[in-house]
């Protein structure tokens, strides 16, 4: 990881400061991941209703799916796309119901058409 990289991941991980275990899964899926743009991921945050916390749960879990297909690409910014789509799923409530199974819920009733046989 280059030195800007491993900047952008402090600067990141300054957001999960309870959640040591969290902040080691989500560095190792930097470290796998192609395209890695955590600016992009930031923004992607502060226009959601959910926090960083959420957003890398629910990138954990994502990667956790992945594995659990035998996929071994991690293309970053195609799962970020899909996690902002989950976060447009439920209206604004005060109670918003947890990101990583929305994400879990819609991997599995719907797949991720990235690393479909069409999309290789």
């Amino acid at each position: 990881m280059s030195a800007s990289s491993e900047s952008a991941f402090s600067s990141f991980t300054r957001h999960l400061p309870d959640a040591p275990e969290l902040s080691a899964q989500i560095l190792d899926l930097f470290s796998r991941s192609q395209e890695v743009n955590l600016d992009s991921l930031l923004e992607e945050i502060d226009s959601s209703d959910y926090s960083a916390v959420d957003w890398a749960e629910a990138l954990v879990e994502f990667d956790r799916w992945l594995a659990s297909e035998k996929e071994e690409a991690r293309p970053f910014p195609a799962m970020i796309g899909y996690v902002h789509c989950c976060t447009l799923t439920n209206a604004p409530q005060i109670n918003l119901p947890s990101l990583k199974v929305i994400v879990y819920q819609s991997l599995t009733n719907f797949g991720f058409e990235a690393i479909s046989e069409t999309h290789i």
